[in-house]
């Protein structure tokens, strides 16, 4: 016997039509990179600094295009990485029951639509890097297995107990993709980029916006049927995890890379990074505080700070923080 509401059905219908209406994956052309990119800015060069210094900019326009294409690599990659190392994966675990035994068969379709999603941004990236390769000539430095925030989710892995692992990864992959949602806006709005790149990021918000929703949407309903002890466990692990995920790599390991692979003296590098390392650094800051703030008021918004030892130990670390 069907008990759902009018209401509830309704709801559940307008979902399905909007995926088959509005996903990417079924609505999308192909993404093509010109064979002119080269001359044009492949990434944004608000968010690669070296690629304006005097120093690169005086090597030439293949410099900067190879700074930008690294850059490009890099940011594609990671993509990749968080879309089928950890959503893909978070998403096929609701699916078979693992994270949330419990959940409907509607939950369980929606989540399939993320994988499917996931898998087709994947997809994107990853043939957007094999057409700029093709294009420029420029291979890519090397291709990453991990990222700093794969190695946070891990180290919180390490941290907590095996049990709590299934709600620790539905919680992680809520704040991810939510933090991708808005890297993503920001990004696509980089008008000095090519066309062709701010395609894939302005085509891949339009998914993350409806994956954001039902993993916050997961969340809160999950959070409520979890124990005291272990809410509270998770939750005053969160402030760390937060610094953890959101931390900078201050010493700069990819640029100093990319700056060496242009043959440039080690003393010229060194002049470079030191030049850009107070914006580097006030970017990093800005954006770390941002998307901090932003990712506490989901937190809220989803009752992960309702139990007061939680929220104490929130308050404790901005305390610490000042």
């Amino acid at each position: 016997m069907n008990t759902e509401s009018p209401s509830e059905a309704a709801r559940i219908d307008e979902a399905v039509t909007r995926w088959y209406g509005n996903a990417t994956v079924r609505n999308s052309q192909r993404i093509l990179v010109p064979r002119s990119i080269v001359e044009e800015n492949i990434f944004p060069k608000s968010r690669q600094l070296i690629a304006e210094h005097q120093i690169v900019s005086s090597l030439g326009s293949e410099a900067i295009a190879y700074v930008l294409a690294q850059s490009t690599y890099k940011y594609m990659y990671e993509i990749g990485l968080l879309e089928t190392r950890f959503v893909i994966d978070c998403a096929l675990k609701i699916i078979n029951g693992e994270i949330i035994p419990a959940a409907s068969e509607e939950t369980r379709r929606d989540a399939i639509t993320i994988v499917i999603d996931e898998g087709y941004h994947a997809y994107v990236a990853l043939d957007f890097i094999i057409q700029l390769k093709a294009s420029t000539g420029i291979e890519p430095l090397s291709v990453p297995q991990t990222n700093g925030n794969l190695d946070a989710v891990h180290r919180g892995y390490a941290t907590l107990p095996a049990a709590l692992h299934p709600s620790y990864q539905l919680l992680a992959t809520c704040l991810a993709e939510h933090t991708l949602t808005k890297d993503l806006l920001s990004i696509g709005r980089e008008k000095e980029a090519t066309r062709a790149f701010t395609q894939v990021m302005t085509d891949h918000v339009s998914d993350e916006g409806r994956h954001a929703t039902y993993f916050a949407t997961q969340l809160r309903e999950h959070w409520k049927t979890l124990d005291a002890a272990t809410r509270e466990r998770i939750g005053v692990f969160l402030p760390a995890y937060l610094d953890d995920y959101l931390a900078a790599d201050l010493d700069r390991r990819f640029d100093r890379n990319v700056l060496e692979q242009l043959s440039l003296a080690p003393r010229d590098i060194d002049i470079v990074l030191g030049d850009t390392q107070v914006q580097f650094a006030k970017n990093a800051g800005d954006y770390i505080g941002v998307t901090r703030a932003n990712l506490v008021k989901l937190l809220e918004r989803c009752g992960v700070l309702d139990d007061t030892v939680v929220r104490r130990a929130f308050d404790a670390h901005d305390r610490a923080q000042t």
